[in-house]
């Protein structure tokens, strides 16, 4: 399933999540691979379609986040210039749409931490994309007024 094309996610009731490709590429090389690498996380960036999500971009880690092998805490400036500079280049089309990061197992899902931050500090008046991007598979949902939609893989 993981290769540098567009992954397409589907919910039950039809509404995708659409990751271009070079986000997947982008995602993909924060896989922690080696025993010893720390889980990377990062903004999305995107555009709504009706009611599908397309994610054209992500913001990385980098300077002032925290990251340790089963933790990443996002404190860096740049992720928020990454999202302004996008909107602002968009003419306000491309926004933030979610978050991202890693885990290092194979077959990602949340764990309690992670919904729990979720429900926390999410909160929009849209549904908003929360990605794990494990070894082997990537695991999307979406959250809105604290409740937690899983996405399944198209291709």
């Amino acid at each position: 399933m993981m290769n540098n094309e567009e992954i397409v996610f589907r919910d039950k009731s039809g509404q995708l999540v659409v990751i271009e490709p070079i986000v997947v590429g982008k995602l993909l090389s924060y896989r922690q691979m080696n025993p010893l690498a720390a889980e990377a996380g990062g903004v999305l960036i995107g555009e709504r379609r009706g009611g599908h999500i397309v994610i054209c971009d992500i913001s990385e880690p980098g300077p002032g986040d925290h990251q340790t092998r089963y933790c990443v805490n996002r404190k860096g400036p740049h992720h928020q210039q990454k999202v302004m500079t996008a909107f602002k280049s968009s003419n306000g089309h491309f926004q933030y749409i979610g978050e991202w990061h890693t885990h290092p197992e194979d077959i990602p899902s949340p764990s309690s931490i992670d919904v729990n931050s979720w429900i926390g500090s999410i909160h929009t008046p849209h549904s908003m994309v929360v990605m794990i991007i494990g070894r082997r598979n990537i695991w999307i949902g979406t959250i809105f007024r604290k409740v937690i939609t899983v996405f399944k893989a198209m291709n």
